[in-house]
């Protein structure tokens, strides 16, 4: 106990004990229950005050007096569908814990920001109520928000004086925290980089940036050479998803690996951006301090993928991107007359022939960025892409109780076209002991003369089973036609065919996203 209890009548007004209606429905008591709060913000007879009740800030008002610190008895005493609360006894105002000792480390949560810059924790004691404490962060230049776990190390207690620190996360909730960061970019069908690959002759005067792409469409393997099992393997390796584990060798070699190519070509787009920028947009007619500040934005290319998607969406249907909008905006499209300007300042003497070139020369600049924007765009996605799949195996490995899952998504070269194949290896379990292991293979190909493929292939120690499925009607009949083919492929390799098949279907692209019983990306609203 924190302190001697007061009863408090029953007939008497203080018994009465008014519950908000927003926490009334989730009141983490159920009705006749008795548990002790503690008061986590003061107020007097009738005021509103918040308690936590049961791990939950809940907001009340009390016929008497409460101060922070003091620890309460409730009872839940519902009338008819109403939710209510009976304030049975109050306890004293506690001290500060005697029993805190330098070197001690304990959780808090933050209940409530305070005025003058103090926040309000509940320091967690074990198998003790938690005990409300109000710190001064006038000096910490961290922000902190209500909710937010916070560990607690005691310096010196006499007078108490502590550090803060964020807990260290743990490896699932880094990989549910990056896969959240990435999933606005990851798509459902692989990442488009086909106009990267068609932009590289309109590239002569990005020298560094048509470098970037000529490297990337260099080492992404042709189509029929994956045909060969060394050949397959070698494209797997470079795929991007072993990226890490390269870097980790000495003296790697990085100049085949998918995702360092894109990493390459990423920082290549940016720098151009901000060259195009600087170079060609500077208004005159602005604040130099808004001039800069939109020249920052479009120097940092991710932020402005960062907007609403209604904001960018209303931008589209007038025909602009973020990108067309701020070098709108730079332009000094609001100045006198429309009169376009750019870096060059515009004297009075201007001919309309000078400015009709220097307008030329803006849109030109525009027209870059924008293009440029795109295929950033274009690289980004394809990056969250493999980073999204390197993060779920990772994860599917951390969970011991999960089956393995290895997904990639192999860029293939087709002529002057880019395919993707899909792989996508599943470790079964074994119903005995002495069983062989389980693989399921699923591989997704879209070709242009057959449409989108798939095959599911199960394999168990020298039995094999094969399902083919095409959505082309066409294409299906062409595989049927072929399947004694295949089944004479597969016995040249000592597998014993179990079953083979074929049909018509959708063909759905894997992706990386998975279905998590708990997430926070959730939000349960009651209105």
């Amino acid at each position: 106990m924190l302190g001697e209890f007061m009863q408090i009548p029953q007939t008497s007004q203080a018994a009465q004990v008014t519950v908000t209606e927003t926490a009334s429905r989730t009141l983490p008591l159920s009705p006749g229950q008795v548990a002790q709060a503690v008061v986590v913000s003061a107020g007097k007879a009738g005021e509103n005050v918040d308690i936590q009740l049961a791990g939950k800030i809940v907001t009340i008002q009390a016929g008497v007096d409460l101060q922070r610190g003091q620890t309460i008895e409730l009872q839940r005493s519902d009338s008819g569908d109403k939710a209510a609360l009976k304030l049975i006894s109050v306890a004293a105002v506690p001290p500060i814990p005697t029993d805190l000792r330098p070197g001690q480390t304990l959780l808090a949560e933050v209940v409530k920001l305070l005025p003058q810059q103090s926040i309000l924790l509940a320091l967690q004691q074990t198998g003790k109520l938690s005990v409300p404490l109000e710190l001064d962060i006038s000096r910490l230049s961290s922000s902190f928000k209500p909710g937010q776990q916070l560990l607690v190390q005691i310096l010196s207690n006499s007078p108490l004086s502590v550090a803060l620190q964020t807990p260290n996360q743990t490896s699932s909730e880094t990989m549910v925290s990056q896969q959240r960061r990435l999933m606005p970019m990851v798509l459902a069908q692989p990442p488009q980089l086909q106009n990267v690959i068609n932009a590289l002759p309109e590239l002569k005067n990005m020298v560094p940036v048509q470098n970037a792409v000529s490297q990337l469409w260099q080492n992404i393997r042709e189509l029929q050479t994956v045909q060969q099992p060394a050949n397959l393997q070698q494209a797997i390796q470079q795929s991007g998803v072993f990226l890490e584990r390269q870097l980790l060798q000495p003296n790697p070699s990085l100049t085949g690996d998918f995702k360092a190519n894109l990493l390459k070509l990423a920082a290549a787009l940016e720098g151009q951006i901000r060259q195009t920028a600087n170079g060609q947009i500077n208004a005159q007619n602005l604040p130099p301090e808004i001039r800069t500040a939109l020249i920052n934005l479009l120097n940092q290319p991710a932020a402005l993928q960062q907007l609403p998607s209604h904001i960018t969406n209303a931008l589209l249907a007038g025909g602009q991107t973020p990108a067309q909008l701020l070098t709108t905006l730079l332009a000094g499209q609001g100045s006198v007359g429309g009169t376009v300007t750019t870096n060059q300042p515009m004297s009075s003497a201007n001919t309309p022939v000078q400015q009709i070139a220097q307008n030329a020369q803006f849109q030109a600049g525009v027209t870059e960025l924008a293009r440029l924007q795109v295929l950033l765009r274009e690289v980004e996605t394809a990056l969250a892409r493999v980073q999204m799949n390197q993060l779920n195996m990772v994860r599917e490995a951390d969970s011991p109780t999960q089956q393995q899952v290895w997904l990639m998504d192999l860029p293939l070269r087709d002529k002057q076209q880019l395919q993707w194949m899909q792989l996508q290896f599943q470790q079964g379990g074994k119903q005995n002991q002495q069983d062989e292991e389980q693989w399921q293979v699923t591989l997704n190909l879209e070709t242009q003369n057959l449409g989108k493929l798939r095959a599911s292939i199960g394999l168990q120690s020298s039995v094999v089973s094969v399902a083919l499925t095409a959505e082309d009607p066409i294409a299906v009949a062409l595989l049927e036609e072929n399947i004694d083919l295949l089944r004479e492929k597969l016995a040249a390799l000592d597998l014993q065919v179990q079953q083979l098949s074929c049909h018509c279907a959708p063909v759905k692209w894997l992706t990386p996203l998975t279905q998590t019983a708990n997430s926070d990306a959730l939000l349960d609203i009651s209105v």
